[in-house]
């Protein structure tokens, strides 16, 4: 990048960076211009840091960019809204490869498009270590589905499946080849923001509380009820598990899908006579019940004969935590 200079990769960055509808001044000014909306907005940013969030090697600057960008735009997915526009700001060492930074912009703007949005602009810096920091602009629907809203006797609901993206993870953590690791790394390269079904469930109005899974199942399922004042019971046997989880003995792989986290899945809450809404409710994605809302507070996590199950200390990811 030092051999190419700010100047003309901020104008090669322009250039990957077409006009779409709805950005009316897009890269090249001093600020982006998004057209109105009749929509309440949705704001959200994430980063991804080198050594915290992932390693160099692991992924290409396509993946990268587009890992970038499903991580923050799941959190558009689980206040039920759509995406419109992105802001992509990267910090680099000067000896990053110009094409892994065409790449990572390539990545985010393809995914932004498939999301229904536009990247508009953003931020290019030096750094010692490589960032992105991604934020999403999004429609929110009639009435955004909060964490908040828990009801005692509500079903707990997850989409698609829980544990491949931990599991990848720790192989490329580890350097690991086995049968399904290429299948698991992919799980973790490549996650998908539950867009379609987030945006399909708030229309309905089925959920009564909603996040999307980033941290592990078990840290943030006591974050959706937390601000309800209610527990959540998760009966481990229902886990829907990734399958390529198959080979791994059953309590490593439910161990997973507990606590590995980087799932980006959906979960929510809904009262019980949504159960036949959510059969009909075609979103590209399976809803598995998983357990209920109860009176009380935090977590319990019961094994297939009703005991609870003990939960590793720190159970999840948590920044700053010793």
């Amino acid at each position: 990048m030092r051999d190419v200079g700010e100047v003309a990769l901020l104008e090669e960055i322009s250039r990957l960076v077409p006009a779409r509808a709805g950005v009316i001044v897009g890269p090249g000014d001093d600020a982006a211009v998004v057209a109105r909306s009749s929509h309440p907005l949705l704001l959200t940013t994430d980063a991804l840091v080198e050594g915290v969030h992932f390693r160099r090697p692991w992924l290409s600057g396509w993946e990268l960019g587009r890992r970038g960008f499903h991580v923050a735009a799941s959190d558009v997915a689980a206040m039920g809204g759509r995406v419109r526009a992105v802001l992509l700001a990267i910090a680099a060492p000067p000896t990053w490869p110009a094409a892994e930074l065409r790449g990572v912009v390539r990545g985010v703007r393809a995914a932004a498009a498939r999301a229904g949005g536009a990247l508009a602009g953003g931020n290019l810096a030096t750094a010692r270590e490589l960032s992105l920091t991604v934020t999403v602009l999004g429609d929110a629907p009639a009435r955004p589905v909060l964490r908040s809203g828990a009801r005692i006797g509500d079903d707990v609901w997850v989409t698609g499946s829980l544990g491949g993206a931990a599991f990848g993870l720790r192989l490329l953590l580890r350097a690991r080849r086995l049968p399904a690791g290429e299948t698991a790394r992919r799980w973790w390269r490549r996650p998908v923001a539950r867009l379609r079904a987030g945006e399909a469930l708030a229309a309905a109005g089925i959920p009564t509380a909603m996040m999307d899974l980033s941290d592990g199942l078990a840290i943030d399922a006591g974050r959706l009820v937390r601000g309800s004042g209610r527990r959540v019971v998760i009966e481990a046997e229902r886990l829907p598990l990734a399958r390529c989880l198959a080979g791994l003995a059953p309590a490593a792989a439910r161990r997973l899908a507990l606590v590995g986290g980087e799932d980006y899945e959906l979960l929510f809450t809904a009262a019980p006579r949504q159960r036949a809404a959510l059969a009909r409710l075609h979103a590209g994605v399976a809803f598995t019940r998983i357990g209920t809302v109860a009176a009380g507070r935090g977590l319990v996590v019961l094994d297939g004969a009703g005991r609870p199950l003990a939960l590793p200390r720190g159970a999840g990811h948590e920044h700053f935590r010793p």
